[in-house]
């Protein structure tokens, strides 16, 4: 038998982060688990000083801000029935969600996709695939609904890899 107790649900702040949440919330009200909302902040620090040049108190201001954003972003779009845990991490979001899933032993880690293909994805990556590979937890991708009705055929990645 598996227990959720602690689910990780990743977030980039946007509406189609939301979709994790849905599912996360499920799961969470089935095995009374806790609910860790993470937002990781793609800055890279070396030195007391980030890759943006920024120094080490401008880097914990940002954070305290995005936490803020974190927070805001809990109250507007979350229920009061759902508990969320609000995280904030720096760093690569891939490496980051996998570290902290490991670190804080938690059982399922929820994240939405934005659902790219093609050159999009080519370029862009995926920070779905990249926790996938990465993450010794097992790992839920949900297509946001809007991504979920829209059907990709062969002429969409031809048009869009521009080859006919």
């Amino acid at each position: 038998m598996v227990y959720l107790r602690n689910i990780l649900v990743t977030t980039d702040l946007s509406e189609h982060s939301l979709a994790a949440m849905e599912y996360a919330a499920s799961f969470g009200l089935l095995y009374a688990s806790d609910i860790y909302l993470l937002y990781v902040a793609e800055r890279h620090h070396r030195r007391g000083q980030a890759a943006d040049g920024t120094n080490s108190a401008q880097a914990a201001e940002d954070v305290d801000k995005e936490r803020a954003s974190l927070e805001e972003f809990v109250a507007r779009h979350m229920g009061k029935e759902i508990r969320v845990i609000p995280v904030v991490r720096s760093g690569q979001a891939a490496a980051e969600i996998a570290r902290f899933a490991a670190e804080e032993g938690m059982d399922l880690v929820v994240m939405a996709t934005h659902g790219w293909t093609g050159l999009k994805h080519i370029l862009m990556g995926s920070v779905a695939e990249r926790t996938v590979r990465l993450s010794r937890v097992p790992v839920l991708t949900v297509k946001p609904r809007m991504m979920r009705e829209t059907i990709i055929d062969e002429q969409d990645i031809a048009q869009e890899l521009h080859y006919r």
